[in-house]
């Protein structure tokens, strides 16, 4: 019985917490092997939010585009206005995240910063663009 009760605790004492197994779960990225494998996982990673983005920017494009000019809005000014915005915005998103990556430049961690900072971003926009369609 005793046997069976120290088995017991050596199990639950190396099972991983409900905590850990959800980060886990929550980015498939960490189970990777090397700093390869990490990369590799975190660009298809950004690949799959930059879908995302370029179907919610076009969705909104569209929508201001079938928008009802007799409501008195300005459709085609806020779609221009859009479109400036996207550019400026993917402008800062770069930008932003290659001055985090100096300070990584000599580390094999400075793509991992580049490509998650990247993918925060895109996230980010991707949920204002899906704001602008609530409230139009």
């Amino acid at each position: 019985m005793n046997c069976t009760f120290i088995a017991l605790a050596i199990l639950v004492a190396i099972m991983p917490s409900p905590s850990v197994a959800e980060s886990k779960a929550a980015d498939p990225c960490t189970t990777q092997a090397n700093t390869i494998e990490i990369n590799q996982c975190l660009s298809n990673q950004l690949q799959a939010r930059d879908r995302s983005l370029n179907a919610a920017y076009k969705a909104l494009l569209q929508r201001l585009d079938e928008s009802d000019p007799s409501d008195g809005v300005d459709y085609q000014q806020a779609r221009r206005l859009l479109v400036e915005a996207q550019r400026a915005w993917l402008s800062f998103r770069d930008n932003d995240c290659r001055g985090r990556v100096v300070l990584y430049a000599r580390g094999s961690v400075r793509w991992e910063i580049y490509t998650e900072c990247l993918i925060a971003h895109t996230e980010r926009r991707t949920n204002e663009l899906k704001g602008w369609m609530m409230t139009n």
